[in-house]
């Protein structure tokens, strides 16, 4: 009789006469997503094929010439701020009409004509810029007290001498600096509740007390409505469109008159 397959093999046998497949990928299993994908939509777009493929032709003169063609993403981060300070160097510089002396004894300095007979030395930096690629900028240096004008640059050492700052000799208003800002606004607001309160008093010292009373909800009404309509202007708000919750001409409030008895 016959056998039939091998139903009478031990499955010591079968197993040992298993053809080994290794690890089997996931698109080959029926079921997993990468199998349904192929079903589905057909084989998965691989980019390196297709640009081995894209290329297969090209010479590598031709390849090289062809990268140089690709534009390149901008610059991030820390190589992004290099190249802007590069690019604000250079526009004091041009701004100001710096002449750069190239060559002879007082190579890389520099010279004004606000400044007649005299030399300044210049100082350079070579900063990161994009991918592989460094620029280096070059500068005149001076103290303040070298350049009355303000038309150079100075260094600045910062983080315990990890760092340095180049920074211009302009000559900055105190009330154009952040401190200045905030102590003018500080300002403004002390010059502005000492007026208030005075109004206050003024209002508090009339005898009869329904004038008092009006006089005091007059003047809450008229410095909230100030608030609001300093809030909305800070906010970018046009006020021909806005409509106050106060206005201040449809009905009286306390005048110098009404802060006395009569």
């Amino acid at each position: 009789m016959t056998k039939r397959g091998n139903r009478k093999a031990s499955l010591v046998d079968r197993l040992a006469n298993l053809q080994p497949r290794g690890i089997v990928p996931s698109v080959k299993i029926p079921g997993t997503n990468d199998w349904v994908h192929v079903r589905d939509i057909g084989e998965k777009y691989n980019a390196k094929k297709a640009q081995e493929s894209f290329f297969a032709n090209y010479s590598i003169a031709e390849i090289v010439d062809y990268r140089q063609l690709i534009p390149h993403t901008l610059p991030t981060g820390l190589k992004l701020k290099n190249e802007q300070l590069i690019d604000k160097i250079n526009r004091w510089i041009d701004e100001n009409d710096w002449n750069y002396i190239e060559g002879g004894e007082h190579d890389g300095s520099w010279v004004h004509a606000s400044y007649p007979n005299r030399i300044f030395l210049g100082d350079s930096r070579t900063l990161p810029i994009r991918g592989e690629v460094s620029e280096t900028v070059v500068f005149p240096v001076a103290r303040n007290d070298e350049d009355p004008i303000g038309l150079a640059c100075h260094l600045e050492v910062s983080g315990a001498g990890t760092r340095t700052n180049v920074i211009p000799n302009m000559w900055t208003h105190y009330d154009s600096t952040r401190k200045g800002r905030l102590q003018a606004k500080a300002n403004a607001r002390s010059i502005r509740r000492q007026k208030r309160w005075a109004e206050y008093q003024a209002a508090g010292k009339i005898k009869d007390q329904t004038k008092r009373n009006y006089a005091i909800q007059t003047l809450k009404a008229k410095f909230l409505s100030e608030d609001i309509l300093k809030d909305n202007v800070a906010m970018g708000y046009d006020m021909d469109d806005v409509e106050m919750g106060y206005d201040m001409d449809d009905g009286p409030y306390y005048s110098d008159h009404a802060l006395h008895d009569d």
